[in-house]
Protein backbone atom coordinates (compact mmCIF):
# COMPACT_ATOMS: atom_id res chain seq x y z
CA UNK A 1 0.00 0.00 0.00
CA UNK A 2 1.39 3.27 -0.58
CA UNK A 3 3.18 4.87 2.23
CA UNK A 4 1.02 8.04 4.06
CA UNK A 5 -2.33 7.12 2.45
CA UNK A 6 -4.65 5.90 5.28
CA UNK A 7 -6.40 2.37 4.40
CA UNK A 8 -10.64 2.58 4.14
CA UNK A 9 -12.61 0.58 5.37
CA UNK A 10 -13.93 -1.71 2.63
CA UNK A 11 -9.76 -1.90 2.05
CA UNK A 12 -9.53 -3.64 5.41
CA UNK A 13 -12.41 -5.93 5.21
CA UNK A 14 -11.32 -6.94 1.11
CA UNK A 15 -7.46 -8.10 3.15
CA UNK A 16 -9.54 -9.83 5.84
CA UNK A 17 -11.64 -11.81 3.32
CA UNK A 18 -8.25 -12.36 1.53
CA UNK A 19 -6.24 -13.48 4.74
CA UNK A 20 -9.63 -15.73 6.09
CA UNK A 21 -10.12 -17.58 3.08
CA UNK A 22 -6.30 -18.78 2.66
CA UNK A 23 -6.41 -20.24 6.37
CA UNK A 24 -9.38 -21.87 5.53
CA UNK A 25 -8.06 -23.09 1.88
CA UNK A 26 -4.99 -24.53 4.00
CA UNK A 27 -7.96 -25.93 6.44
CA UNK A 28 -9.19 -28.26 3.88
CA UNK A 29 -6.02 -29.13 2.69
CA UNK A 30 -5.49 -31.01 5.95
CA UNK A 31 -9.55 -31.85 6.94
CA UNK A 32 -9.35 -35.60 8.20
CA UNK A 33 -6.41 -36.34 6.62
CA UNK A 34 -4.43 -36.84 10.31
CA UNK A 35 -3.75 -33.33 11.26
CA UNK A 36 -0.24 -33.39 13.78
CA UNK A 37 -1.18 -32.72 17.09
CA UNK A 38 1.19 -30.02 18.79
CA UNK A 39 0.41 -30.39 22.23
CA UNK A 40 -2.95 -31.54 24.17
CA UNK A 41 -4.92 -31.22 27.08
CA UNK A 42 -7.77 -32.85 28.25
CA UNK A 43 -9.90 -30.16 27.62
CA UNK A 44 -7.66 -28.24 24.52
CA UNK A 45 -5.60 -29.59 21.39
CA UNK A 46 -2.53 -27.64 19.33
CA UNK A 47 -2.14 -28.31 15.64
CA UNK A 48 0.30 -27.97 13.17
CA UNK A 49 -2.53 -26.76 10.99
CA UNK A 50 -2.96 -23.86 13.67
CA UNK A 51 0.42 -22.88 13.11
CA UNK A 52 0.19 -22.97 9.24
CA UNK A 53 -3.05 -20.78 8.91
CA UNK A 54 -1.78 -18.06 11.47
CA UNK A 55 1.67 -18.06 9.09
CA UNK A 56 -0.73 -17.78 5.97
CA UNK A 57 -3.17 -14.96 7.96
CA UNK A 58 -0.15 -12.94 8.72
CA UNK A 59 1.55 -12.70 5.91
CA UNK A 60 -1.51 -11.78 3.97
CA UNK A 61 -1.88 -8.82 6.26
CA UNK A 62 1.71 -7.77 6.39
CA UNK A 63 2.30 -7.85 2.56
CA UNK A 64 -0.31 -5.55 2.64
CA UNK A 65 -0.09 -3.56 5.45
CA UNK A 66 3.08 -3.70 6.75
CA UNK A 67 3.17 -1.62 9.93
CA UNK A 68 -0.18 -2.83 11.42
CA UNK A 69 0.14 -4.78 13.63
CA UNK A 70 -0.90 -8.71 14.60
CA UNK A 71 -2.12 -10.31 17.60
CA UNK A 72 -2.81 -14.20 16.75
CA UNK A 73 -3.80 -16.84 18.92
CA UNK A 74 -0.21 -18.90 18.07
CA UNK A 75 2.19 -16.08 17.59
CA UNK A 76 1.17 -13.79 20.59
CA UNK A 77 1.40 -10.04 18.74
CA UNK A 78 3.50 -8.35 16.13
CA UNK A 79 3.63 -4.90 16.82
CA UNK A 80 3.51 -2.05 14.91
CA UNK A 81 3.08 1.44 14.76
CA UNK A 82 0.07 1.73 11.86
CA UNK A 83 -2.57 2.50 13.67
CA UNK A 84 -4.48 -0.38 13.30
CA UNK A 85 -4.53 -3.90 15.21
CA UNK A 86 -5.59 -7.06 13.56
CA UNK A 87 -6.59 -10.17 15.85
CA UNK A 88 -6.37 -13.45 14.15
CA UNK A 89 -8.32 -17.14 15.33
CA UNK A 90 -6.24 -19.00 12.73
CA UNK A 91 -8.13 -21.79 13.12
CA UNK A 92 -11.20 -21.62 15.42
CA UNK A 93 -12.85 -25.24 16.30
CA UNK A 94 -9.95 -27.16 16.84
CA UNK A 95 -11.16 -29.87 18.48
CA UNK A 96 -13.97 -30.09 16.43
CA UNK A 97 -11.14 -29.97 13.14
CA UNK A 98 -8.97 -32.93 15.18
CA UNK A 99 -12.41 -34.85 15.60
CA UNK A 100 -13.43 -34.62 12.00
CA UNK A 101 -16.31 -32.67 12.92
CA UNK A 102 -17.40 -30.23 9.81
CA UNK A 103 -17.70 -26.63 12.03
CA UNK A 104 -14.64 -24.69 11.91
CA UNK A 105 -13.32 -21.01 10.71
CA UNK A 106 -10.83 -18.91 10.42
CA UNK A 107 -11.21 -15.32 11.65
CA UNK A 108 -9.49 -12.25 11.11
CA UNK A 109 -10.11 -8.91 12.25
CA UNK A 110 -9.15 -5.07 11.95
CA UNK A 111 -8.96 -2.81 14.78
CA UNK A 112 -8.20 0.67 14.91
CA UNK A 113 -6.31 1.37 18.36
CA UNK A 114 -7.26 4.67 19.80
CA UNK A 115 -4.18 5.94 22.58
CA UNK A 116 -5.08 4.63 25.77
CA UNK A 117 -9.04 3.71 24.91
CA UNK A 118 -9.95 0.09 24.03
CA UNK A 119 -9.57 -0.20 20.62
CA UNK A 120 -12.22 0.17 17.84
CA UNK A 121 -13.26 -2.35 15.55
CA UNK A 122 -13.15 -1.66 11.85
CA UNK A 123 -13.50 -4.67 9.56
CA UNK A 124 -13.96 -8.47 10.16
CA UNK A 125 -14.02 -11.96 8.41
CA UNK A 126 -14.97 -15.37 9.20
CA UNK A 127 -14.67 -18.44 6.94
CA UNK A 128 -16.22 -21.56 7.43
CA UNK A 129 -14.51 -23.16 5.08
CA UNK A 130 -16.32 -26.73 4.41
CA UNK A 131 -19.51 -24.98 3.89
CA UNK A 132 -18.05 -22.42 1.60
CA UNK A 133 -19.76 -19.22 3.77
CA UNK A 134 -17.43 -16.24 4.09
CA UNK A 135 -19.19 -13.51 6.24
CA UNK A 136 -17.84 -10.13 6.44
CA UNK A 137 -18.60 -6.93 7.86
CA UNK A 138 -17.11 -3.19 8.16
CA UNK A 139 -18.32 -0.86 10.90
CA UNK A 140 -21.51 0.86 10.21
CA UNK A 141 -21.62 -0.17 6.91
CA UNK A 142 -23.37 -3.46 7.15
CA UNK A 143 -22.22 -6.97 6.57
CA UNK A 144 -22.67 -10.17 4.01
CA UNK A 145 -22.36 -13.33 3.40
CA UNK A 146 -20.64 -14.45 0.21
CA UNK A 147 -21.39 -10.96 -1.21
CA UNK A 148 -24.98 -11.31 -0.20
CA UNK A 149 -26.39 -8.41 2.34
CA UNK A 150 -27.28 -9.87 6.01
CA UNK A 151 -30.76 -8.68 6.86
CA UNK A 152 -30.97 -6.90 10.06
CA UNK A 153 -32.18 -9.17 13.00
CA UNK A 154 -35.85 -8.96 13.99
CA UNK A 155 -36.06 -9.57 17.84
CA UNK A 156 -36.56 -13.47 19.20
CA UNK A 157 -38.50 -14.06 22.75
CA UNK A 158 -36.72 -16.52 24.86
CA UNK A 159 -39.31 -19.37 24.09
CA UNK A 160 -38.15 -19.38 20.11
CA UNK A 161 -34.82 -19.11 20.90
CA UNK A 162 -32.13 -21.34 19.90
CA UNK A 163 -28.77 -20.09 21.63
CA UNK A 164 -25.08 -21.79 21.72
CA UNK A 165 -22.92 -22.35 25.23
CA UNK A 166 -19.75 -23.72 25.61
CA UNK A 167 -18.48 -25.48 28.55
CA UNK A 168 -15.01 -23.93 29.07
CA UNK A 169 -11.99 -25.65 29.63
CA UNK A 170 -11.58 -26.13 33.55
CA UNK A 171 -13.52 -27.36 36.07
CA UNK A 172 -15.04 -24.14 37.86
CA UNK A 173 -15.51 -23.11 34.22
CA UNK A 174 -17.66 -26.03 33.61
CA UNK A 175 -19.43 -25.47 36.61
CA UNK A 176 -20.29 -22.10 36.02
CA UNK A 177 -21.47 -23.39 32.56
CA UNK A 178 -23.52 -25.67 33.56
CA UNK A 179 -25.51 -23.56 36.82
CA UNK A 180 -25.54 -21.06 33.61
CA UNK A 181 -27.27 -23.71 30.94
CA UNK A 182 -29.78 -24.78 34.13
CA UNK A 183 -31.01 -21.57 33.72
CA UNK A 184 -31.38 -21.44 30.24
CA UNK A 185 -32.95 -24.88 28.97
CA UNK A 186 -36.36 -24.51 30.35
CA UNK A 187 -36.47 -20.58 29.13
CA UNK A 188 -35.44 -21.65 25.50
CA UNK A 189 -36.70 -23.91 22.31
CA UNK A 190 -33.45 -25.24 22.38
CA UNK A 191 -29.25 -25.12 23.51
CA UNK A 192 -26.00 -26.36 21.26
CA UNK A 193 -23.10 -26.64 22.13
CA UNK A 194 -21.11 -26.16 18.68
CA UNK A 195 -17.51 -25.44 19.32
CA UNK A 196 -16.32 -22.48 17.74
CA UNK A 197 -17.41 -19.25 18.78
CA UNK A 198 -16.32 -17.10 15.62
CA UNK A 199 -18.62 -19.38 13.85
CA UNK A 200 -21.59 -19.24 16.13
CA UNK A 201 -21.34 -15.50 15.87
CA UNK A 202 -21.65 -15.24 11.96
CA UNK A 203 -24.02 -17.62 12.24
CA UNK A 204 -25.90 -15.38 14.87
CA UNK A 205 -25.53 -12.55 12.60
CA UNK A 206 -27.01 -14.94 9.47
CA UNK A 207 -29.94 -15.72 11.74
CA UNK A 208 -29.28 -19.40 12.07
CA UNK A 209 -28.80 -19.15 16.04
CA UNK A 210 -30.26 -16.63 18.35
CA UNK A 211 -27.75 -16.11 20.60
CA UNK A 212 -24.45 -17.40 22.10
CA UNK A 213 -23.33 -17.57 25.95
CA UNK A 214 -19.33 -18.22 26.18
CA UNK A 215 -17.08 -18.20 29.51
CA UNK A 216 -13.41 -18.06 29.34
CA UNK A 217 -12.83 -17.48 25.93
CA UNK A 218 -10.06 -15.25 24.20
CA UNK A 219 -10.12 -11.79 22.37
CA UNK A 220 -9.45 -13.77 19.11
CA UNK A 221 -12.27 -16.06 19.63
CA UNK A 222 -15.04 -12.94 19.07
CA UNK A 223 -13.06 -9.78 17.77
CA UNK A 224 -14.35 -11.16 13.93
CA UNK A 225 -17.63 -12.44 14.98
CA UNK A 226 -18.51 -9.36 17.16
CA UNK A 227 -18.25 -6.92 14.43
CA UNK A 228 -20.89 -9.22 12.13
CA UNK A 229 -23.28 -9.44 14.81
CA UNK A 230 -23.80 -5.62 15.31
CA UNK A 231 -23.95 -4.52 11.97
CA UNK A 232 -26.52 -7.32 11.70
CA UNK A 233 -28.57 -5.38 14.31
CA UNK A 234 -27.59 -7.53 17.40
CA UNK A 235 -26.44 -7.01 20.67
CA UNK A 236 -22.58 -8.24 21.90
CA UNK A 237 -21.64 -7.33 25.55
CA UNK A 238 -18.15 -9.40 27.25
CA UNK A 239 -16.71 -8.62 30.21
CA UNK A 240 -12.75 -9.68 30.79
CA UNK A 241 -13.29 -11.89 34.24
CA UNK A 242 -9.96 -12.61 34.54
CA UNK A 243 -6.81 -11.19 32.46
CA UNK A 244 -7.03 -12.64 28.89
CA UNK A 245 -10.45 -14.10 29.67
CA UNK A 246 -13.87 -12.75 29.02
CA UNK A 247 -17.26 -13.94 29.33
CA UNK A 248 -19.29 -12.99 26.24
CA UNK A 249 -23.13 -12.67 25.51
CA UNK A 250 -24.31 -11.95 21.62
CA UNK A 251 -27.42 -12.44 20.16
CA UNK A 252 -30.43 -11.50 18.60
CA UNK A 253 -32.99 -8.15 20.17
CA UNK A 254 -35.06 -9.37 22.89
CA UNK A 255 -32.56 -11.65 24.77
CA UNK A 256 -30.74 -9.18 26.30
CA UNK A 257 -31.79 -9.94 29.64
CA UNK A 258 -31.82 -13.86 29.50
CA UNK A 259 -28.01 -14.01 28.37
CA UNK A 260 -25.85 -10.56 28.96
CA UNK A 261 -23.59 -11.00 31.49
CA UNK A 262 -23.40 -8.61 34.71
CA UNK A 263 -22.16 -4.79 34.37
CA UNK A 264 -18.53 -4.55 34.89
CA UNK A 265 -19.00 -3.49 38.13
CA UNK A 266 -20.62 -6.04 39.53
CA UNK A 267 -17.39 -8.33 40.46
CA UNK A 268 -14.42 -5.94 38.38
CA UNK A 269 -12.65 -6.44 35.28
CA UNK A 270 -13.11 -4.51 31.90
CA UNK A 271 -15.90 -4.71 29.06
CA UNK A 272 -16.95 -4.27 25.60
CA UNK A 273 -20.41 -2.45 25.98
CA UNK A 274 -22.67 -3.25 22.38
CA UNK A 275 -22.11 -0.54 20.45
CA UNK A 276 -25.51 0.55 18.44
CA UNK A 277 -25.48 -0.55 14.94
CA UNK A 278 -25.18 2.20 12.75
CA UNK A 279 -29.14 3.25 10.90
CA UNK A 280 -28.37 2.19 6.94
Amino acid sequence: MRAGRAPSARELAATARQAARRAGELQMQHFRRGPAVRAQALHDVKLATDRLCETAVVETVRARFPDHAVLGEEGGEIPGDGGYLWIVDPLDGTVNFLQGLPFFCAAVACYRRNGASPPTPVAGAVFLPFSGEMFSAVAGRGGEVNGTPLRRREGVSPERAVVSVSFGKTEPLMRRMARRLAHLLPRVRKARCLGAAAGELAYIAAGYLDGLFYEGIRLWDFAAGRILVEEAGGFFAARETAPGEWQVAAGAPGLEALLAPRPAGAAGGSSLRKRRPVSR
